[in-house]
């Protein structure tokens, strides 16, 4: 069982974003190469995955206090994990991933290192960029919605600098911008309490709508003038559900705002790769299968 813990501690759900982005930014890369799925893509992945794993480990460790406030799901408070068994799957994963992304050329490498920095530099004092604001909003932007998508193009050179073609590194830097300013909004209690600076903490919620809003007003204007009206409609929606959430004052329709544009893009990911959603429904089933034998509870929900 303690493998397992260790498992789920690496918050297998909150990969979403990584996988999704990923498979989205590769099937319009693929349109304009002509190329294929392949085991190379597969690989990158996995790497991603170790990495975002190791990022989350890490903020566990530094978010203790404020997670038991926030009424997080409290590996590290139960037991069920130990900070010295974090520290050692922390390195584990960073250096596993890191050693992969060899495989991948140059590129990969790159986006590797600025990831790996960027968890570190986001969780780890004295730089803390969670406790920046903007800072923190750009390292999320960044991180997921700008070197994630660079990630299908494991080489780049004059011949194929031009296949990404549609500006959606700036389309994600958006999208996962407004999610991130969302998600800030269901921790500011918590984060309040413990000192900690978050976007939400210190713009409060209004600025922080509104701010969702422009960056997701951006996402759409990207989609629309790429011609990638499918993106550009998820930005809309999702706009439209946080213009909704300024009226609203619900935390529980914050939390839908905030899941809303991520489970879209996963569905348009797995419309175009059948086997994710088949892999999705797989790690849902089992993701509540262990929530509620370990914790009681039922994980995940939308709101």
């Amino acid at each position: 069982m303690a493998l397992l813990d260790l498992i789920f501690a690496a918050r297998p759900l909150l990969h979403l974003p990584v996988w999704s982005i990923f498979l989205v930014s590769l099937h319009y890369h693929h349109e304009l190469s002509g190329k294929s799925w392949s085991f190379t893509d597969f690989g990158i992945v996995a790497m991603l995955s170790l990495l975002a794993s190791s990022a989350y480990y890490i903020n566990q460790l530094y978010d203790f206090e404020s997670d038991k406030l926030n009424g997080k799901v409290a590996f590290l408070e139960r037991g069920y994990v130990t900070k010295n068994g974090l520290v050692v799957a922390t390195i584990a994963t960073a250096v596993v991933g890191l050693a992969g992304s060899i495989c991948f050329g140059a590129t990969i490498v790159a986006i590797a290192l600025q990831l790996l920095l960027l968890a570190l530099m986001y969780s780890v004092p004295p730089v803390r960029l969670k406790d920046r604001p903007l800072a923190g909003l750009f390292a999320n932007a960044y991180g997921y919605g700008f070197l994630i998508p660079f990630s299908v193009m494991p080489e780049i050179n004059v011949d194929n600098a031009g296949l990404l073609g549609w500006d959606n590194p700036f389309y994600f830097f958006c999208a996962v911008g407004a999610v991130y300013v969302m998600t800030t909004l269901s921790d500011i209690r918590g984060d309040a309490a413990t000192g900690k600076c978050t976007v939400a903490v210190v713009f409060g919620r209004t600025r922080c709508y509104l701010l969702a809003v422009m960056l997701l007003g951006g996402g759409c204007w990207f989609g629309w003038s790429s011609e990638h009206f499918l993106l550009a409609a998820i930005a809309g929606i999702s706009l439209g559900t946080t213009v909704i959430a300024i009226f609203a004052r619900s935390e529980r329709f914050d939390l839908f705002a905030t899941k809303l544009p991520i489970l879209l893009l996963t569905i348009l990911a797995g419309w175009w790769y059948p086997f994710y959603l088949l892999f999705m429904v797989a790690l849902i089933a089992g993701t509540r299968l262990y929530y509620k034998r370990r914790f009681g509870m039922i994980y995940p929900r939308l709101a």
